[in-house]
């Protein structure tokens, strides 16, 4: 009976040591896990051995026990072979969820190179703008001052304008009185000069006629 358990033991061993993937783990557990694990299986086990010594005591001949380790040990390995297949399904899930952690790794990646870049074209973008708007209200402070400054001209240039065009005007009354005055003037002298010349007239008249008169009377 503790060679069939033993037995029984081997070739559950056996069979675990023969699934695939069981040396091949990338990410093994730490070492509080292993242990938990190990003693898990032994008391898995020792349960399963003790169940199977309960069984074959229940059995009269050798010939039954046998069998009945016979058929254990042929479920076992059916058991074994759907575990690979379970295995082998498993272990290709994980190469495909590898494959796509890979890949979308890599998308990841580019993922943040492209949000990287963009941010830093954003930044260049904002500069930019920045620049753009400093280099126009610059531009716009410079436009301001230049129509102040020609405002400020045109409106000195419009005073002076103003006051020469007062100083013509007052200028101009000034000669049309001046002018007034010399017409007046003039108009006296001429009527003054008429005067004479009437007065003259006058005189000389009477003395040619005189002069008329006296050779007259002499002849």
């Amino acid at each position: 009976m503790e060679e069939a358990g033993i037995c029984g033991l081997g070739v559950k061993a056996d069979m675990l040591e023969e699934i695939p993937g069981g040396e091949a783990r990338t990410d093994p557990p730490d070492g509080q896990q292993d242990s938990e694990c190990n003693r898990n299986k032994e008391k898995t086990l020792g349960k399963e051995v003790l169940l199977l010594m309960q069984a074959l005591n229940t059995l009269s001949t050798p010939e039954e026990k046998l069998a009945a380790l016979c058929k254990k040990y042929a479920d076992l390995l059916e058991e074994s072979r759907n575990v690979q297949k379970q295995m082998k399904i498993l272990q290709k899930k994980q190469a495909q969820i590898v494959k796509e952690k890979v890949h979308l790794q890599s998308e990841h990646s580019k993922a943040i190179l492209a949000r990287s870049k963009l941010e830093s074209l954003c930044r260049e973008l904002q500069r930019h703008n920045k620049t753009l708007k400093e280099e126009n209200m610059q531009q716009a402070r410079e436009e301001e001052e230049r129509r102040k400054e020609a405002t400020a001209h045109f409106q000195i240039t419009l005073n002076e304008i103003q006051a020469q065009l007062e100083q013509h005007d007052i200028h101009n009354a000034k000669l049309r009185q001046e002018n007034i005055e010399l017409g007046e003037k003039l108009k006296k002298l001429i009527e003054q000069y008429a005067l004479r010349e009437e007065v003259t007239a006058f005189g000389l008249f009477k003395r040619l006629l005189k002069i008329s008169k006296s050779f007259t009377i002499h002849t």
